[in-house]
């Protein structure tokens, strides 16, 4: 581990069940040497928002925080939650008693991001956490937020990352990802730094990944929120790939540090050779005047 005040190792899941209309997306990171460890923990549903975000000195439970856990069963994993959520858009937001219990269960092999980048992306990246693993997979178990409760039978993502994490070190980010029934399922991840922009991610299914070593991407939008995004991906096979994404949904994030700056999560559905899938779609962006 690094002596490094922003040194980070977090965990962070998603799911989106398109049949009841409600996407998740979780965080835990632990910062040891500022002594912090963070949460989020989102719900977009058809007609709001609901959330909660929380930080608390460390300790040995850095997989479970403020209701929180994600433990590790064999090669599926389970998330759990009991506590409040907060409604976003309410003046005086007012606590809804809720719960989580699913499992979580992978597709595709682990992907090492290491894979998809050369030593010149991997220093630029090493703001943002340099030690990266990403997955896809699926979500089933019950959700309660307040009065509603949902069964949720979905797919999702989630990833793991080490390394240090300066959330004020990226001029812009994308992260991209969709599963398709097929049991397919790709991430693009699009980096862009002082000193460069980095390209990472995978095509995969439940044998392989092609590693995703080129992106280029076309983002429309609303204001300053994304509305769609048409994407060709590149892989390390010389295989290319082309997705056509619409934004369903989303949520907006208060970015630490920066006015200038937005975090945007969305719910995208995306066309890739006649297939459609569902995923998260997060954006780091400026603000627009």
């Amino acid at each position: 581990m690094s002596t490094e005040l922003e040194w980070n190792e977090s965990y962070y899941f998603n799911f989106h069940d398109q049949g009841n209309g409600v996407t998740a997306f979780m965080r835990i990171g632990n910062k040891p040497n500022k002594d912090e460890k963070s949460v989020f923990f989102f719900l977009i549903e058809k007609d709001r928002v609901c959330g909660l975000r929380n930080a608390v000195p460390c300790d040995d439970e850095k997989m479970s925080c403020s209701g929180l856990t994600f433990k590790q069963e064999g090669d599926c994993w389970h998330l759990t939650f009991n506590g409040p959520l907060f409604d976003m858009a309410s003046k005086e937001p007012v606590p809804m008693m809720s719960s989580m219990d699913m499992v979580w269960r992978p597709i595709n092999p682990l992907m090492d991001y290491h894979d998809c980048v050369d030593a010149k992306g991997a220093a630029m990246s090493a703001q943002t956490a340099s030690e990266h693993f990403e997955q896809f997979g699926t979500a089933k178990g019950t959700l309660k937020a307040g009065d509603r409760t949902y069964e949720i039978d979905g797919t999702g993502a989630r990833d793991k990352s080490e390394g240090v994490r300066d959330w004020g070190a990226s001029k812009m980010w994308m992260w991209l990802n969709s599963v398709y029934d097929d049991g397919t399922g790709f991430n693009a991840t699009k980096l862009c730094t002082p000193i460069g922009d980095v390209d990472a991610g995978y095509y995969g299914n439940k044998d392989s990944n092609d590693p995703i070593v080129r992106i280029d991407v076309d983002v429309s939008y609303d204001g300053s929120v994304p509305s769609s995004y048409r994407m060709s991906m590149k892989g390390k096979s010389g295989k290319e790939y082309s997705v056509d994404a619409k934004i369903l949904r989303y949520a907006t994030l208060p970015m630490q540090g920066s006015k200038d700056m937005l975090l945007v999560e969305t719910i995208s559905e995306t066309v890739m050779n006649g297939r459609t899938g569902y995923g998260i779609a997060e954006f780091l962006v400026p603000v627009r005047k």
